[in-house]
């Protein structure tokens, strides 16, 4: 019998491009906030492992996960994993990266459960930069270094999430190697309460995808304020209200192939709901 695990997407509300360090990656500074949107993942004993998804390129990080669980337990993955696809691919919003937290959720649950919670964490640093992000104690957190290194942050008001997809993917590292260091203060200007600040790496992201190009423009020229998430190929906008919301869901579904609405997690999924009567709050209930 199968176990259901829910790997949520996440937006970048802002992102600080530092310079490239020795290891090839860049610092960052980041705050992600996850968000109701996500993939579901089916997990079953069997005899050996096997990833089930025609949509999941070869060598995905769900495998990855798979293999950094043996190396590190010595247990072998021996499980089926069907992972149902709603994040889209190489668009920023982190599915690939939560397949793999859940991933390591799945094995530790049905395989190890005495497994300490930092050995999960450890394991997810040595699979992406994104992926410890998905295993924090909180769905919204500051991220530093490569991404890896996060904070908990409280809770915001919650926000629905208009998501936009032009239809084509990016390559993190093309969008890394295209971008340019910014001022170094769109953290800092969240943190201070701002709901969002811009992303050093929208520039490079434009210049990579003509599509992700006039998406932007476009919505933009029409009062939708759109903004590129993680590397993209993703651009979305938050609003207080529901009605709001609506209304440019229902305007760019016209500009774009993909139009996705969800929340903001006051929660994770898998952990009690706050006791909040906002729409975040229940959505964070829901799997």
């Amino acid at each position: 019998m199968s176990v259901r695990f829910f790997a949520p997407a996440k937006l970048n509300l802002s992102l600080d491009l530092g310079p490239a360090r020795s290891d090839g990656y860049h610092e960052i500074r980041s705050v992600m906030q996850a968000v109701s949107l996500g993939d579901r993942l089916f997990v079953a004993p069997a005899s050996t492992l096997r990833v089930e998804n025609a949509d999941i390129p070869a060598g995905d990080l769900v495998a990855r996960a798979a293999d950094v669980f043996h190396e590190a337990t010595g247990v072998a993955p021996n499980v089926s994993i069907h992972v149902r696809k709603r994040i889209p691919i190489g668009a920023g919003l982190g599915g690939g990266s939560s397949d793999a937290a859940s991933t390591l959720r799945a094995l530790r649950h049905l395989l190890l459960p005495t497994l300490p919670a930092e050995e999960l964490v450890a394991m997810a640093r040595e699979i992406g930069s994104d992926v410890p992000f998905f295993l924090a104690a909180a769905p919204r957190a500051l991220a530093v270094g490569r991404g890896e290194i996060l904070s908990p942050l409280p809770a915001a008001d919650p926000r629905f999430a208009v998501i936009a997809w032009p239809g084509v993917g990016l390559r993190t590292a093309d969008v890394y190697h295209a971008s340019r260091p910014g001022p170094g203060d769109a953290t800092d200007q969240v943190l201070a309460g701002a709901e969002r600040g811009p992303n050093d790496l929208e520039a490079a992201a434009r210049s990579l995808c003509p599509e992700l190009a006039r998406l932007l423009g476009t919505a933009r020229e029409a009062g939708i304020p759109l903004q590129v998430t993680g590397s993209g190929s993703a651009a979305f906008a938050l609003y207080a209200g529901a009605g709001e919301a609506a209304a440019a869901l229902g305007s760019l579904k016209d500009l774009a192939p993909r139009v996705i609405l969800c929340q903001t997690l006051a929660t994770w999924p898998w952990q009690p709901a706050a006791p909040a009567g906002g729409a975040a709050g229940r959505a964070a209930a829901a799997p």
